[in-house]
């Protein structure tokens, strides 16, 4: 054999060493210059023992960070857990606190080899807990609209939510039933890919249209109610802000309260649709590409994308620290 068709040779052995059972299915259908583009492929930006690091260093954050306000919330529930805005907001630290132990453990098991990339159970843990988080953020900002209007049919609304969610959890357990995972997020076998492809668009189209409507109507109608009875502003006075009665530092309070709510709505919406949304765009692009990324070789769209989702559970933690003061005094117990 001459040394190009020896080297030839091995670069094809390295690819198919690559390939998980999804991919290799794929192998026959594939075009010339496909094979050409997946023999020539460029090297991954990091191996899967750094990218597991990566994501074991993140989750163990995520631990340390949500254990640390949950533990704060449970040893000052008669303060921190006094509305059921502040019982979402924990329930949603805890969801984010089991999600990191979970993913921590699977990839620390993973790293040592006891636990394959495509373990069914694993994967579907993660898509419950991933739409266990959106529901939350969902209700979360169900709840801080209707805190303040009241409407008669929130029950109807909570109820509704909960129900999708329950069914979505079925469909979950159905799909990593009766099909294998060889990336351990999504089924390989056909009918389960389009199940589960049709599930996250639906989840997070609806999570992110519900949290962008519900702050934007919270924002509208607190700004609304400032204009139209200025005296609520006395509410929001600090002692620094001086006399209660000065047309002008009424004024000014009520333009720095409505800054507080736009800047926290506009912070707990997009965050989650941001870190997110690189995520679902690569699971959409490669449904319809197929089990073989052609657009992303080197793997790097796909870590940028599970490393922001995992981020997610280091973020929101964050910013329920910065948001509220009582989780900051719980904390910051030196003071």
């Amino acid at each position: 054999m001459s040394t190009d068709a020896a080297a030839a040779a091995a670069a094809l052995a390295a690819v198919l060493a690559s390939l998980n059972p999804a991919e290799l299915a794929e192998l026959p259908y594939l075009t010339a210059e496909q094979n050409y583009t997946l023999l020539h492929a460029p090297s991954p930006v990091m191996t899967a023992g750094q990218f597991l690091t990566v994501l074991l260093y993140l989750y163990s954050a995520g631990v340390i960070l949500n254990g640390t306000v949950l533990f704060a919330a449970l040893f000052n529930y008669k303060k921190l857990l006094r509305s059921p805005t502040d019982r979402l907001t924990m329930g949603l630290i805890s969801a984010g606190f089991v999600w990191s132990v979970g993913r921590a453990l699977i990839h620390a098991l993973q790293g040592i080899g006891k636990l394959d990339t495509g373990n069914a159970g694993a994967a579907a843990f993660s898509n419950i807990m991933v739409t266990l988080i959106f529901t939350l953020n969902s209700h979360l900002a169900m709840e801080r609209y209707f805190q303040i209007q009241e409407p008669p049919y929130a029950k109807t609304v909570y109820s509704t939510l909960w129900v999708f969610y329950a069914a979505t959890v079925a469909l979950i357990f159905w799909t990593f039933s009766t099909s294998p995972t060889s990336d351990g997020i999504k089924p390989d076998n056909s009918v389960q890919k389009l199940v589960w492809i049709v599930m996250l668009s639906i989840t997070y189209g609806v999570t992110s249209i519900v949290m962008a409507w519900f702050y934007t109507r919270t924002y509208r109608f607190s700004a609304r109610q400032f204009a139209e009875n200025p005296a609520l502003a006395t509410f929001f006075l600090k002692d620094k802000d001086g006399k209660s009665d000065d047309p002008e530092t009424l004024g000014l309070v009520r333009i720095r309260v409505e800054r507080e709510i736009l800047t926290k709505c506009l912070l707990l919406s997009i965050t989650v649709m941001i870190l997110y949304a690189p995520f679902y765009a690569y699971q959409v692009q490669s449904y319809f590409v197929g089990a073989i990324p052609f657009f992303d070789l080197t793997g790097i769209y796909y870590m940028i994308g599970v490393i922001l989702l995992a981020a997610d559970i280091i973020v929101t933690p964050l910013l329920v620290f910065f948001f509220k003061a009582e989780i900051r005094d719980a904390l910051i117990f030196w003071k």
